[in-house]
Formats: structure tokens, sequence, C-alpha cells
């Protein structure tokens, strides 16, 4: 019984294992290795994605690649488009536009990977730490298991022993009851010898009185009857000391068998107190077993807490990526509000070019007016 409660323990203590190890696994699938990504295939890419007309982000370029890590793609894209700047500034446009543009385009796309690498930081710390948890956690358990394993091994042996002193108790219970049968039964024998001392008592007062009866007989009948009562009163006394000495014999033994019986007794008390000991000892047992399997749920409820911990944590990344997502949208929005202001430059400019035009042809106009009044004044 003891080995099955074991082996359900040491199952039990595996499904939690293999659990917490499921769950690391699923919410950290993200250790991969991945193949090195190089500054050709980031502005290979980028291109590709221009010419597409869009604005090329880490995440465009990490999936145009198909492969390579943010962390990897956002200094070399950072590079392209620091190399890529002078072809920017032939489209006519002010250098301040498009420094500011290109300022506030860089600081969008830092803060995005700054609060990503932040958020990677974080979780990688606190992945680290449930890890470290985690870990703890299944040294605990396993520690747990092997005391509980420790307890059903001492429990098993003070069983048996307890069995064993039981089994003593009752081979001396068996002995003490053969004790006092034989203590019955000396008893039994002793009344007997004394029953047969008094009727010998009473016999050899018969013979005494007959004897004296007797004795006004002859003296030849009472010389043979004196001799045959020498003869007769001798092996009554040697029956009496016989009997005397066999009754000695049965006080003697009846003695020991009550010593014996005394001794039984206190064997059969110390037992009994050793069985209430292995008693109290069991119940102790058991209080710590109950104890081990409370520590154990409370090890299996951190577990599941390190698990909601780990849930949030997803979802905060999930958050992260969402508003990664929201920047990206709003890089491509002022881009195309740049593309929109280098147009309305563009047709600024051709007014601007127009409106010089004319004024040239104002001045020369002018300046024939002048001419032609100057002309007139001399003339006047």
């Amino acid at each position: 019984m003891s080995g099955s409660r074991t082996n359900r323990s040491n199952k039990e203590s595996t499904d939690r294992y293999e659990h917490c190890r499921g769950l690391s696994v699923r919410f950290f699938p993200f250790r991969e290795l991945t193949p090195g990504v190089t500054y050709h295939d980031v502005a290979k890419a980028a291109e590709v994605i221009k010419n597409q007309r869009q604005e090329p982000t880490v995440d465009r370029v990490r999936e145009q690649l198909g492969t390579g890590r943010k962390s990897t793609i956002a200094p070399l894209l950072k590079r392209w488009r620091s190399d890529n700047g002078a072809a920017a500034d032939v489209s006519g446009l002010p250098n301040e536009l498009v420094e500011v543009v290109k300022s506030l385009h860089e600081r969008v796309q830092q803060m995005s990977d700054h609060r990503i690498e932040q958020a990677r930081d974080e979780f990688k710390a606190s992945n680290d730490e449930l890890r470290k948890e985690l870990t703890e956690a299944r040294n605990t358990i396993a520690q747990l298991t092997a005391r509980q394993q420790d307890l059903d091994d001492q429990l098993l042996r003070v069983t048996e022993k307890k069995s064993q002193q039981d089994k003593s108790l009752e081979d001396a219970r068996v002995g003490l009851a053969k004790a006092e049968s034989q203590r019955d039964e000396a008893l039994a024998r002793i009344t007997e010898l004394k029953e047969s001392v008094a009727e010998l008592k009473q016999e050899n007062r018969d013979i005494r009185d007959h004897f004296e009866h007797y004795q006004q007989r002859t003296a030849e009948d009472r010389q043979q009857e004196r001799e045959q009562f020498r003869i007769v009163n001798q092996g009554l006394n040697d029956q009496i000391q016989d009997l005397q000495h066999r009754l000695a014999q049965a006080e003697s033994r009846a003695s020991e068998l009550f010593d014996a019986n005394a001794q039984l007794q206190r064997n059969a008390d110390e037992l009994k107190q050793a069985n209430a000991t292995l008693h109290s000892d069991l119940n102790c047992k058991i209080e710590d077993i109950q104890n081990l399997k409370h520590e154990c749920e409370e090890a299996v409820t951190k577990c599941r807490e390190y698990q909601h911990k780990k849930e949030q944590l997803a979802e905060n990344m999930a958050a992260l990526t969402t508003q990664k997502a929201d920047a990206d949208k709003q890089v491509a929005v002022l881009s195309h509000a740049l593309e929109t202001a280098k147009a309305e430059l563009k047709t600024t400019q051709d007014k601007a070019a127009f409106l010089i035009d004319e004024n040239k042809v104002i001045l020369q106009e002018k300046a024939v007016i002048q001419g032609q009044f100057k002309q007139l004044q001399e003339s006047l």
C-alpha cells in the first residue's frame, strides 16, 4: 500500500514537471538560431521595398528577407538610410524640411526600437527570473518528493517493526497462557500431593491404632507386628520424605512460575507501552505526510501563478508589437505627407520661377518706360 502511494506521488510530481516544461517551451519559442544577415541583404531588400513605393521598415525588410533579428536589421537599415540620404536631397526640397522629416522619422524609429529593446530586455529579465523561480520550485518539489519517499520508507519500517512487536507480544501472550496453564497444573498437583500426605497421615494414625489394638497379643505376634510395623513405617517415612521433597519441588516450581508470570506481565506492559509509542510516532508521520502534501499543493499554486505572469508578459509583448505597427503606420503617413510636401514645393518653385520671369519682363518694361520718360524730359 505504501509502495503504491509512493509511485502515485512520484507520477504526480513527474506530471507537474512535464506540465511546467511544456509551459516553458510554449511561452519561450523565440530562442532559435537564425542565419546571419549582412548589410548587402538589408540594402537589397530595402531597394526592393522602395521600388514598390513603400517605406523600408524593419518589419518589412525582415518580411522581405524571411529571416534575421530586428536588433540586427535595425542598425543595417539605418546605415542604408544614411548612405542613401544624398539622393533625397537632389529632389529640390529645402534641406531643412528634409532634415526635419529625416530626424522625425529616425526619432520615431529609434523610439520604437528602444521601446522594443526595452520590452525585450524586461521580458528577458522577467523570463530569467521566472525560469529561476521555476527551477527553485522544481528543486523544492524534488526535495519534497524525496522527503515524502523517506517518510514512506520510515513508515514502512515502523509498520514492519510494529508487526514484529505485535508478533512478539502475541508469542509472549501464548507463553504466558502456557505458563498459567502449567501453574494451574502445578497447583492441582500440589493439592493432590497434600491430599495424598493427609491420606498417608490418616493411614499412619489408623496403623498406630491397629498397633495399639494388637499390642495386647502375644509377644511373638507383637514382635512380628513390630517388625512389620517398622518395615511399613520405614516405607511410609520414605514415602512421606519423598512426598515432602516433591512438595518442596512443586512449591519451588510454582514460585518460579509465579516469577515468570510476573516477568511476562511486565514484558506485556512494556510491549503495550512500545505499541502506544509506535502509534504516536505513526500519527506524527501521517501528520508530516499531510504537511508535505500541503506544501506540494502550494508549489503547484506558485507554478500556476508563474504561468499567469508569463501570459501577462506575452500580452504586453503583443501590445508593444501593436504599438510598433501603429508607429510604422505613422511613419508611412509622414512619408506620404513628405511626398505631398515635395509635390507642393515643386509647384511653388514653378510658380516662383514664373513670377521671377514675369518680374524680369516687368523690370525690362519699367526700364524702357523710364528711358522713354527720361528722353521725354530731355526733349521738354
